[in-house]
């Protein structure tokens, strides 16, 4: 039987025509940072056979999700210590009418909820719609111990106080936003009886505020009261971080965690220098702040980037269950924050 050449090329034509050939774009590569950050991007991968077109590796990202690899792969990288960044704060806020005390509880003991968080302290929250001002320094009472009589307590000047936290003077603040102060007892001098007090009283005007029955001040001869003042809250990124870590770590262990920062929206995040972060655990910082060694210049719109650390759990921590906190502050000077909404990711610490 004769084969006609023509004849196969216009089979091989129309099988072409009638059948796609089939294409394979490949996925775009994963950036991969020198210092070991791994950016994650949009893969595509569009299989067409002759029988069926197949969609193999892809992420169908909505508007505003964030796509997720079901098992990303991540890189240790290194970190230096560093100094303390400079982190952005709301600005000082010009003063208001003064704030009403004529509804208003007693004095709270707030506790900070991470180390780089609001300081320990008492605080104020005064029942106002509006925002308003809160100024000057209150008198401090309470009852002696020795005598059982309820008595002023000694005016001290015992000078500025700690510069390690960002203060500003005085508290202009929002409905159920605190006003915080700071007390500080005086040592007595030598030959100086000292002096312990309980049910502690602060007087603003008329308006007596109790402070909590667990604060008292023992051996001193006079207090220093501060003035009302804010701790304003730092300014966060547009991003998302999360913290992996193992669920039950060891007194005095090295351990490694995973973080991975997630930009939330589609216009890229730059990056002029790479971040640096601090671990915490128990409310109490591991180690000193660190950056981490990248050639990051940006995260992209919807994308992340994923990295591993090295950790240290000090020690001297009670065991049991605890939370390990971190955050980055980035070159803008807005910091991120994993697990914000959980305070941090819960672990168990045992000897």
């Amino acid at each position: 039987m004769r084969i006609d050449p023509q004849t196969i090329e216009s089979d091989l034509r129309a099988a072409m025509h009638a059948v796609p050939s089939p294409v394979t774009a490949g996925p775009d590569p994963v950036a991969r940072v020198e210092a070991g950050i791994t950016g994650r991007r949009r893969r595509r991968l569009l299989a067409v056979t002759a029988a069926a077109t197949l969609v193999a590796g892809t992420a169908v990202v909505g508007a505003g999700a964030i796509k997720q690899d079901p098992a990303p792969s991540t890189t240790a990288v290194s970190a230096e210590p560093v100094a303390a960044p400079q982190l952005l704060r709301r600005s000082p806020r010009p003063e208001r009418q003064p704030c009403r005390l004529d509804n208003v509880g007693s004095v709270e003991w707030l506790v900070q909820s991470a180390p780089w968080g609001l300081s320990t302290g008492l605080a104020l929250r005064p029942n106002n719609s509006e925002r308003c001002t809160l100024s000057g320094r209150p008198q401090l009472s309470g009852v002696n111990s020795a005598t059982g009589a309820s008595e002023p307590i000694a005016v001290a000047d015992l000078g500025p106080l700690d510069n390690s936290i960002t203060r500003q003077f005085p508290a202009t603040i929002d409905p159920a936003e605190p006003a915080r102060l700071q007390i500080r007892g005086d040592k007595c001098p030598v030959g100086q009886k000292p002096r312990s007090y309980r049910a502690l009283m602060l007087t603003v005007g008329t308006k007596k505020l109790p402070l909590p029955s667990s604060r008292r001040l023992t051996g001193i001869c006079g207090a220093d009261v501060s003035p009302w003042f804010v701790e304003p809250p730092m300014l966060y990124a547009a991003l998302n971080a999360k913290l992996r870590a193992p669920a039950v770590l060891r007194l005095g262990q090295d351990f490694t965690y995973t973080v991975r920062i997630d930009n939330v929206f589609e216009r890229d995040y730059p990056l002029s220098s790479c971040p640096v972060f601090r671990l915490g655990v128990a409310d109490v910082d591991t180690g000193p702040w660190q950056r981490i060694n990248c050639t990051q210049t940006s995260i992209a719109g919807h994308d992340s980037i994923e990295f591993t650390l090295p950790g240290h759990i000090p020690p001297d921590i009670g065991p049991g269950p605890h939370k390990l906190t971190w955050m980055a502050a980035m070159s803008t000077g807005e910091v991120a924050v994993a697990d914000l909404g959980t305070d941090g990711t819960a672990v168990t610490i045992t000897r």
